[in-house]
């Protein structure tokens, strides 16, 4: 497996012409597939043209180059309709916010892991607190421009104990949880509200925001305020303004 900071940058090499076709430069993501569909290739000729190497004619992803069997397994992108299409599309998935089911933004994918056929594997996400985790892509919804929409991970978490109790039968049934589990998930919530809340604050919103009646909540270019926040939640807006900085 490999993250996207080992590929790119490495030389695109022919092995039946031992020459150097160009330089890895980006990744094309097909969103509907979770993969990498090509590599753009810089061969120093942009005046001709970006060229695309897919990735199933890559023949070797090692540490010092990409190999490839011959020079034309590199084309233009005009000779690649489909994968044309993807690169128009501007999925990067690096740098795209993450997006819980339920409707939280829970930080921003930083990094990817791929395997040899190019499947993302997993993304590495940097939460609002700043710390690092790793979502597996079992748990993406969606793949799209600027945001990925997961699965919320307490769904994930008890999902697992719940169908271990079906399986093994009603004998092994856990007892119904406690009452007073409510107010500890309730208290979960708030503090990650807490960490939104304070993540926009200060921040700019980068388009204009309106209620479904066109009341203004914030202006391209505006502050995000306690005052701000406060509108974009009565309005049914929150997520909307947290995608929009």
């Amino acid at each position: 497996m490999k993250k996207s900071v080992d590929i790119l940058g490495l030389p695109v090499i022919s092995i039946s012409e031992g020459i150097e076709l160009g330089t890895s430069k980006s990744l094309v993501i097909n969103p509907a597939q979770g993969a990498v569909a090509a590599l753009v290739v810089d061969d120093g000729k942009w005046y001709l043209g970006a060229k695309l190497l897919p990735f199933t004619a890559i023949a070797g992803l090692g540490e010092a180059a990409i190999t490839v069997e011959s020079a034309g397994s590199v084309v233009p992108v005009s000779g690649a309709p489909d994968l044309e299409k993807l690169l128009a599309a501007g999925v990067a998935v690096i740098g795209a916010k993450v997006l819980t089911k339920n409707g939280r933004i829970q930080g921003k994918i930083t990094e990817i892991t791929v395997d040899g056929a190019g499947k993302i594997i997993s993304c590495e996400v940097e939460e609002l607190s700043g710390d690092i985790i790793h979502i597996p892509t079992q748990r993406v919804f969606t793949f799209a421009k600027d945001v990925v929409i997961v699965a919320d991970g307490d769904a994930a978490a008890t999902a697992a104990p719940q169908a271990a109790a079906v399986a093994a039968g009603p004998a092994a049934a856990p007892a119904a949880a406690p009452q007073a589990q409510q107010p500890a998930d309730d208290d979960s919530a708030k503090k990650f509200d807490d960490k939104q809340r304070k993540f926009l604050l200060g921040k700019k919103a980068n388009r204009r925001i309106e209620t479904d009646n066109g009341v203004v909540i914030v202006e391209q270019g505006g502050e995000i305020t306690e005052e701000v926040i406060q509108k974009a939640k009565l309005a049914g807006k929150f997520v909307e303004l947290s995608m929009s900085i």
